[in-house]
């Protein structure tokens, strides 16, 4: 499996889009590159949009990726955009929690805030921008896209922001990966009544072994590409 040394060591810095299906993998996906990244010491910011972070730490541990050491650490912090927003909660377990998902420029200051408890660049995930479309208008979540894009350049960090092919107009989700530095596609693929996963990277240029398709497994430590067809 060269899964983390080709997504670790080919990828320069930079916006990425996630984007695929329903259940191809894309939080799995996310959540093994947070994982590895905090394991070299690179710092990471993760918004959560979709999940509460203890749900999203649970799901991490059934791959055996604990990062409950790194947030001890200063290393890996959560930005808590859901227990606010959906339960109503007044409890704030989070340090960088947001109450709500309109509020782009806010969420963005508390991205901010916790980038700078954890260090120079490093990685930011959003799950999700399909979860912010949903509640911000398209125009807010382009902005906050632009925002975001922005504070990777400013500080060199490698960003991603998952969504969710279906979900969206064309237009929309063309107008993201406008912006974005490269797109990390996901899909599923039939062949003779056999269902793969299949990715590939898009928008990295001469670097042509990533844009074809690579079909990959969800394993119990995550997903292992296939070998390459000599």
């Amino acid at each position: 499996n060269d899964f983390d040394s080709w997504m670790g060591e080919e990828m320069p810095s930079g916006n990425y889009l996630v984007l695929g299906p329903p259940k191809v993998g894309k939080t799995i996906f996310v959540n093994q590159i947070a994982y590895m990244s905090a394991l070299a010491k690179r710092s990471v910011v993760y918004v959560t949009l979709d999940s509460s972070p203890e749900n999203i730490k649970a799901r991490m541990k059934e791959f055996n990726w604990d990062v409950e050491p790194f947030e001890k650490e200063n290393l890996f912090q959560f930005v808590d955009g859901f227990t606010l927003w959906y339960t109503r909660s007044q409890k704030r377990d989070n340090e960088f929690s947001v109450e709500s998902l309109t509020n782009i420029s806010k969420l963005l200051s508390v991205i901010v805030e916790a980038h700078n408890k954890t260090g120079s660049n490093g990685i930011i995930i959003l799950n999700s921008l399909s979860t912010l479309l949903e509640h911000a208008e398209f125009q807010k979540s382009y902005s906050f896209m632009t925002g975001l894009k922005a504070l990777t350049e400013e500080r060199n960090c490698l960003g991603f922001a998952v969504i969710t092919n279906g979900m969206h107009p064309d237009m929309q989700i063309n107008a993201f990966k406008h912006i974005v530095d490269g797109i990390i596609e996901m899909k599923f693929q039939t062949d003779n009544e056999k269902m793969t996963r299949k990715i590939r990277i898009v928008g990295l240029g001469a670097r042509l072994s990533l844009l074809n398709w690579r079909e990959f497994t969800i394993t119990p430590d995550g997903i292992k590409l296939a070998p390459l067809n000599k």
